[in-house]
């Protein structure tokens, strides 16, 4: 083989290794590539686990004096929830939830009771049912326009009228709701008074924590 056929040879050679190379798969972590492990169709699920805390705000009034078994709510959740270092429901995500069970004042000295279940939530346009328990709820004072009368007979500065929510229970229904007077911010309401209802107050904040793991994608 002359000199000048050997040098062919070799860059022939060198032509067919740098073919090969273009043609090679990218290395993984290289642009381009995922490393990430997917469901079909290029979604992936994250589990919110049981035990997950939620606080989220009310959208509407809630009260014994108009809701009635069966009306739906909303809420809106207040701060991201992080599931393995990931938002996997953010703020401002829609909770949903139904009055079950509504029981009006039976006398002037005892609040009602309001029964409410939260069912499913809505996530980036799509819904997913849950299945959680409200621990506690931030109520304000909310005054219901009594008689002149009857606002002379509440002491403290609390607002007249006023009824706050609070979990005192729970059955097969909800969550169960009642009411406490004046008196548990520090004011004395007389027992002529009128408007005893529960009232939870739009913007107000329920805790509440799931029952059971909920995988959102």
């Amino acid at each position: 083989m002359t000199p000048t056929q050997r040098l062919g040879q070799l860059r022939t050679i060198g032509l067919l290794a740098l073919v090969a190379c273009a043609g090679g798969s990218t290395p993984e972590g290289a642009p381009g590539s995922d490393s990430k492990s997917s469901t079909s169709g290029g979604t992936q699920s994250y589990t919110v686990p049981q035990g997950t805390a939620v606080e989220a705000a009310i959208t509407d009034t809630i009260t014994t004096r108009r809701s009635k078994a069966g009306d739906s709510f909303t809420a809106s959740v207040v701060g991201d929830v992080r599931s393995g270092g990931r938002v996997v429901i953010p703020a401002g995500s829609t909770v949903h939830g139904t009055v079950t069970e509504v029981k009006e004042a039976p006398n002037r000295n005892t609040p009602g009771t309001l029964t409410i279940a939260i069912q499913s939530i809505t996530v980036r346009g799509e819904s997913y049912p849950i299945s959680a328990t409200i621990d506690s709820l931030d109520t304000v004072r909310k005054a219901r326009g009594v008689e002149p009368v009857d606002a002379a007979r509440v002491g403290g500065g609390a607002a007249a009228g006023a009824i706050l929510g609070r979990v005192i229970g729970g059955d097969s229904k909800g969550t169960i709701i009642g009411g406490v007077v004046g008196g548990a911010a520090g004011a004395v309401v007389s027992n002529e008074m009128k408007d005893v209802d529960v009232i939870l107050p739009a913007g107000s904040h329920m805790y509440f924590s799931l029952s059971k793991a909920v995988a959102i994608k």
